[in-house]
């Protein structure tokens, strides 16, 4: 059953994939999209004092738009590959106490691919255009797989853990 949950792992790391590589096309899109004039300008460049040198203590600034939060984007496929690279290690070992570490990354990376789900909704909610556009059907297709493998990977942890 441990091998079943591995590619069952991969199959939801895959649409996964799949769902970053529409999220950057969707953002890619609506960057090349002409602005309009009331969209504020992004730049990169550090304020100058009036002797041309920068000031003495600049503030790190983050302007990311509505329902990007690049920790979430960072941190849930951070988190599924750690995860599965602990699976994968079970797989081989048959070590129990790495399934219910696989376990437990499974579950942090839920929340924060729940929350990442549910900030790109409420953006899309209140912008409509500026968030980038998810494929309900593959998001769809990403949790479900999920659901499953977190079930799958609990029955397995117990039986690991019993037998």
């Amino acid at each position: 059953m441990a091998i079943v949950v591995l590619a069952l792992w991969a199959v939801t790391a895959a649409a996964g994939v799949a769902l970053l590589s529409a999220g950057t096309a969707a953002r890619r899109m609506a960057a090349s999209a002409p602005r309009t004039a009331d969209a504020p300008v992004r730049t990169g460049a550090i304020p100058r004092t009036a002797d041309g040198r920068p000031p003495p203590a600049p503030q790190a600034q983050f302007d990311a738009r509505p329902g990007e939060h690049p920790l979430l984007e960072f941190s849930h496929p951070a988190l599924a590959i750690t995860g599965l690279a602990c699976w994968f290690l079970f797989v081989f070992s048959r070590y129990a106490p790495l399934a219910w570490i696989a376990f437990g990354f499974l579950v942090v990376t839920l929340g924060a691919g729940l929350g990442w789900l549910a900030r790109n909704s409420r953006a899309a909610a209140r912008g409509g255009d500026t968030a980038p556009a998810f494929p309900p059907r593959l998001i769809m297709v990403h949790g479900a797989a999920a659901a499953v493998v977190l079930v799958l990977t609990v029955l397995t942890a117990v039986a690991a853990s019993h037998g």
